[in-house]
């Protein structure tokens, strides 16, 4: 079966505290943070959020998270440094706040050449389809899988959801929590970004038939 990961739809970096005093943040520095850019904060007593035209970038501060989001579909990731922004982000977080875990989001989509994106997660992950329509007493015509799993330390959680016939979504987040964290420093934390996504690409290709 010929299977591609043909879009990186967004790209994300979280990074969660044990507190975080939205009181405390530094408008000004938020809004300096991109060079070049127009930017918009808006804020309410929950949430920070600034926009960064024409960059598609999104930082939110709120229920102790800052979320670097790119929203920009791409062939590949990168093409805005989003470790070295999660970094800056860090630094304006005020210094009661203590980083308790970090992750990364991935939104991709994936083309299937021959055969129905459809019906692969329901080959792959309902064993007795038969059984689930007769009590249903209907056809089953999708099926989105929630994989959550452990490789060493780190947490995964990754959904598969079908678009139409040549089309699957698929998220991953991948979370990095333990005693004693801290934050790496934007060449390290660069390297982890790009490997948990070559990882995601090879898993997938590999899960659902492709190539790799």
């Amino acid at each position: 079966m010929d299977i591609d990961v043909s879009t990186v739809l967004s790209q994300n970096i979280t990074l969660v505290y044990d507190s975080l005093d939205l009181q405390a943040i530094d408008s000004r520095k938020l809004k300096a943070l991109i060079t070049g850019a127009q930017p918009m904060v808006m804020d309410s007593p929950n949430m920070i959020v600034a926009l960064y035209p024409p960059t598609p970038l999104i930082i939110q501060f709120g229920d102790k998270r800052i979320r670097i989001t790119l929203q920009r579909e791409s062939k590949d990731i990168g093409g805005i440094p989003l470790w070295e922004i999660a970094l800056k982000c860090h630094q304006l977080a005020p210094g009661q706040s203590q980083l308790v875990a970090y992750g990364f989001n991935y939104d991709v989509g994936l083309g299937v050449a021959d055969g129905d994106a459809e019906a692969i997660t329901i080959d792959l992950f309902v064993s007795n389809r038969r059984m689930i329509e007769d009590v249903l007493e209907g056809r089953l015509s999708s099926f989105v899988p929630r994989l959550r799993f452990k490789r060493d330390e780190t947490l995964y959680d990754l959904v598969l959801e079908p678009i139409d016939e040549k089309r699957i979504k698929a998220h991953l987040n991948t979370h990095f929590e333990f005693e004693g964290i801290t934050f790496p420093s934007s060449e390290q934390l660069e390297a982890s970004f790009r490997q948990e996504f070559d990882y995601l690409v090879s898993m997938l290709l590999r899960l659902l038939g492709g190539d790799k």
